[in-house]
């Protein structure tokens, strides 16, 4: 008898990505492991993807098309999630792609190890780097498996696992009750680490399973403008659900959070020093209040340093993290 092989929904929302989104749609094809559905939910485009779908379709009939009003990311993934049949699901942007075993490494990871969640590796690829990336990727053989606590302490600290909903397969039972918030900048912050807290078992795998396209008018690579400062308000809610939820990571979620607001704070004063005076002294507040964080043997050596330089004056802290990302991008490039 042949093994069952569970159907698996790949949900891709689609908004003005012409150039990329074939690319995206045949890494999909590509797959090693072929029971899929794609689900391509057209977000009102108007640079000719959604009739791009609609030919895809055409091609191959695992292909479903949803066209829709401009929501935004989330409104057009809760929509895939509304339509989708697998009895799992994995997100995929549309201006990214897929390795060829991908999907395959994820089901195997929950089937084998019973996971309501599988993790893989991405790595972030430019136009440049595209065209050989595939040919680089080895297996390894290296898993992890984690409770969800021992998940999100690892998110909340950044050691290795990231909060991106996408390089991550998921019953679909783990989204019961959940989704992305509507209208709302920073989704998969918001949306992950509540998802993953009601999960039983987390199997992690450091093979490459995503690629993800730097792209220089990415929402994440933009300057800090006025709605990007909810994410201070998303790492509120985030600290809250997990106090009340998991107070024995309280710490960690905090230091999240306290991580945030540095991040937030120097790209405000990217833009000059008296940029949101009202938000600079919120986070400095916040900073001054949760600076006994860094005691803990888990905090990062780079954030210690940042914490104490702000500590001491703001023209020390944008300096010193200015420093550290340089050094960053040099370390990264040798």
């Amino acid at each position: 008898m042949e093994e069952r092989k569970p159907l698996v929904s790949v949900i891709v929302p689609v908004y003005n990505v012409y150039p990329y989104l074939r690319d995206c749609v045949q890494s999909v094809q590509a797959q090693s492991y072929q029971n899929w559905e794609l689900l391509l939910v057209d977000d009102g485009s108007t640079d000719g993807s959604g009739e791009l779908c609609d030919e895809l379709a055409v091609e191959d009939d695992r292909i479903r098309v949803f066209h829709k009003p401009n929501g935004g990311l989330s409104d057009a993934r809760n929509h895939g999630m509304h339509h989708a049949r697998g009895e799992y699901f994995c997100f995929l942007d549309s201006d990214d792609f897929l390795e060829k075993k991908a999907v395959e490494r994820l089901v195997g990871l929950c089937e084998e190890y019973d996971a309501d969640v599988a993790i893989g590796a991405f790595r972030e690829v430019t136009e440049e780097v595209q065209k050989n990336v595939q040919k680089n990727v080895k297996a390894d053989p290296s898993i992890e498996i984690l409770s969800a606590e021992e998940t999100l302490q690892r998110m909340f600290l950044h050691q290795g696992i990231g909060h991106s909903a996408w390089a991550k397969l998921y019953r679909r039972s783990c989204w019961d009750g959940w989704e992305f918030p509507k209208g709302m900048l920073y989704e998969d912050y918001a949306a992950v680490y509540k998802v993953i807290s009601g999960c039983k078992t987390v199997a992690i795998t450091k093979e490459i399973v995503y690629n993800y396209r730097i792209r220089n008018n990415s929402i994440m690579h933009q300057a800090v403008q006025e709605k990007n400062l909810m994410i201070l308000d998303v790492a509120r809610d985030v600290t809250l659900f997990v106090s009340e939820r998991i107070p024995a990571l309280r710490e960690e979620a905090e230091y999240l959070e306290l991580v945030t607001n540095l991040k937030t704070l120097k790209g405000i004063l990217d833009g000059g020093f008296d940029n949101y005076p009202h938000t600079q002294k919120k986070i400095c507040k916040f900073v001054r209040d949760h600076h006994s964080l860094i005691q803990r043997p888990w905090a990062k050596r780079e954030d210690i340093i940042k914490v104490k330089a702000l500590l001491w004056s703001k023209r020390l802290f944008y300096s010193v993290y200015a420093l550290n990302g340089f050094i960053r991008q040099k370390r990264n490039k040798t």
